[in-house]
């Protein structure tokens, strides 16, 4: 009955998000691919965009075994120079499906000022299927440090909303969509992702 309470509430969200979509909305994709192996915790990825020209992502993820420990490195290819992203994670807590993960992350960037960030996630990821898919919703506040203007504060939130979907045992789709918004909660993007998850 919780669980159902909780999807129910990520639902009205859901409907909250997209009532709040306007022409520029859900006009381009982002698409990931994650290869797993399960026995090293070793994860390759890639990300993508269609109908964007926005850079790709390379990805090299490690989560430590029976540890809640994740490192990250990602290369980002943009139009506007070439970036490279260091990220640690800890999972701190999680309960039923609700959970908090404190991150940070290290931006080296070749056009722009380097930066740091918090970005903790924390949400509600369903623990029970409905029609074969585990709702999910997830929250990620970023605060940013510039290295060398030595700016620094909350800049903005990123939401993820959607459901996992397991197709094998060892291959997973996760439609969402990302929802972003400003320092002062006012909507920057809207668009759809799609995750496609390989485990080995």
């Amino acid at each position: 009955m919780k669980n159902l309470f909780k999807t129910i509430i990520a639902s009205v969200c859901l409907f909250a998000i997209v009532q709040s979509a306007n022409a520029e909305d859900f006009d381009y994709t982002q698409t990931n691919v994650f290869v797993k192996n399960k026995e090293t915790g070793w994860t390759l990825g890639a990300r993508g965009y269609i109908n964007k020209q926005y850079g790709d992502q390379f990805i090299v993820r490690k989560d430590f075994q029976g540890t809640p420990y994740r490192l990250e490195y990602r290369y980002n290819n943009k139009s506007s120079g070439e970036e490279h992203w260091l990220r640690a994670q800890y999972k701190l807590w999680n309960n039923n499906g609700l959970f908090f993960n404190p991150r940070i992350e290290h931006r080296i960037r070749e056009s722009r000022d380097n930066i740091f960030r918090f970005r903790p996630q924390f949400g509600y990821v369903s623990t029970s299927e409905y029609a074969g898919l585990k709702p999910f919703i997830i929250f990620e506040p970023h605060w940013s440090y510039n290295y060398s203007s030595k700016d620094k504060g909350y800049s903005h939130m990123q939401t993820f909303i959607g459901a996992e979907y397991k197709v094998l045992n060892n291959f997973k789709i996760i439609p969402y969509i990302e929802y972003d918004t400003d320092k002062n909660f006012d909507k920057e993007v809207m668009f759809a992702v799609v995750d496609f998850k390989f485990e080995f």
